[in-house]
């Protein structure tokens, strides 16, 4: 039993290994989709995994002007990465927001819970997306989503 055990330990160590994401940088870029007004924009992202399977992310997403309004997201999330099989990985996330609107909308500020999925076309590319509902006053609570290619070095 112990011999099972040390062996199942040790492969999904060297699994983990293989995804950790530790000291890892990379940056992104994403088109985007907002439904408060049905928007579509782009954005870019930085990504720094400080531990293994944890990373941070900063984000930002313009989304171009419709019904004359206009947005602007800027994030910061983390996200807990979790590989499935090998070259695929998939992630809870959470998070704040904080939109920029033109017109009379204050500035908001709001929380993100969502999660993504990423697939590693070589070992520094690769591509991915996401969802998150975006938690905030007022009747501001959203739903947003990307779909992007991310470097890393």
């Amino acid at each position: 039993m112990k011999k099972y055990l040390f062996m199942l330990v040790a492969l999904l160590t060297m699994s983990t290994a293989a995804f950790a994401q530790k000291g890892v940088t990379g940056f992104g870029v994403n088109g985007a989709y907002d439904d408060l007004n049905g928007q579509f924009g782009i954005g870019v992202k930085l990504q720094y995994g400080f531990i293994n399977q944890l990373r941070g992310e900063v984000s930002g997403d313009f989304f171009f002007k419709k019904n004359d309004l206009s947005l602007v997201d800027v994030n910061g999330n983390l996200h807990f990465v979790v590989p499935v099989v090998d070259k695929f990985n998939v992630y809870p996330l959470a998070g704040l927001n904080i939109a920029f609107f033109n017109h009379d909308i204050p500035t908001r500020l709001g929380v993100n819970l969502g999660g993504g999925l990423e697939y590693f076309i070589t070992d520094t590319v690769k591509i991915g997306g996401e969802a998150k509902y975006i938690v905030s006053d007022n009747g501001y609570s959203r739903f947003g989503a990307n779909i992007g290619v991310t470097f890393l070095f």
